[in-house]
């Protein structure tokens, strides 16, 4: 073997008793790293949520609804409410409530529960949507 192959050989065993020591420190290193990383942003996350003020219990005024009916989304008196197709051209199918404060709704589904609900949907849309 000539000099040149064998300088060239000695170096590829170098490069890759190098490789076989230093890589995996590198990556051992790198997990580390991350690892420490991780904990860093879950300190400066729980941080966060630490100076965050939390929010003032909320009382919760529950709203005694009575059903009083089914009429069409638009409020239109139906006769064919129960059959197929009743209401098709007034939005459907939709029942009429009443609050004890003499609040009137019409609803697809059940109106608010509470009056928080109701005053947070009023500030909103202007009404109360249900």
């Amino acid at each position: 073997m000539s000099v040149a192959k064998k300088v060239w050989h000695g170096f590829g065993m170098v490069c890759a008793g190098l490789f076989v020591l230093v890589f995996p420190a590198l990556m051992i290193f790198g997990i580390i790293d991350g690892i420490k990383r991780d904990e860093q942003e879950e300190r400066e996350r729980q941080a966060r949520l630490a100076s965050v003020p939390s929010a003032a219990p909320t009382t919760r005024t529950p709203i005694d609804w009575s059903y009083e009916g089914a009429v069409c989304a638009d409020g239109t008196l139906s006769f064919s409410i129960g059959k197929q197709g009743a209401c098709s051209h007034h939005g459907g199918v939709a029942g009429r409530w009443s609050a004890a404060d003499g609040t009137q709704v019409i609803c697809r589904n059940s109106p608010p529960r509470t009056q928080e609900q109701v005053d947070r949907q009023m500030t909103r849309f202007g009404r109360i949507v249900c």
